[in-house]
């Protein structure tokens, strides 16, 4: 009897605690996927974009001399450019670790990484483009 009550106390502390929380998820099959990865083409700026339709897609991808460009269903889905900016070598990178989506917002966690050892003497603009599911809001973090 003991138990019960103990169980049932425990219980009720359990679902009364359960406050209302937004939380982010990083659902795969929400649509994070990486388009287009390069090292030279980018902005000279660090910066994201967030790009909400076929036409202006096509005109990235004509401003970065890409000639494939993929065709998106922007009903469900946005595109996010996301520029390093100018390096003075190469051997740079940068690169979505995830993507969450918390009520009308995308928070996209990016990662950057930098030659450890000698790397060629070229300056570079790396860039990556994704896809993510369509929100009103892109934070970069």
């Amino acid at each position: 009897m003991k138990k019960l009550i103990t169980l049932t106390c425990f219980l009720v502390l359990m679902v009364s605690c359960n406050a209302k929380k937004e939380t982010i998820t990083n659902d795969p099959n929400a649509g994070f996927d990486v388009l287009k990865k390069e090292a030279y083409g980018g902005k000279d700026q660090p910066g994201h974009a967030t790009i909400k339709s076929q036409e202006k897609l096509a005109a990235l991808y004509k401003e970065l001399n890409v000639e494939e460009v993929p065709q998106i269903d922007f009903a469900s889905f946005n595109v996010v450019v996301l520029y390093m900016g100018q390096k003075n070598t190469g051997g740079y990178s940068i690169d979505v670790a995830n993507v969450g989506v918390s009520g009308n917002t995308a928070y996209i966690k990016k990662v950057e990484a930098a030659p450890e050892d000698m790397a060629t003497m070229a300056l570079t603009n790396p860039y990556v483009i994704v896809k993510v599911p369509k929100t009103d809001k892109v934070v970069v973090e």
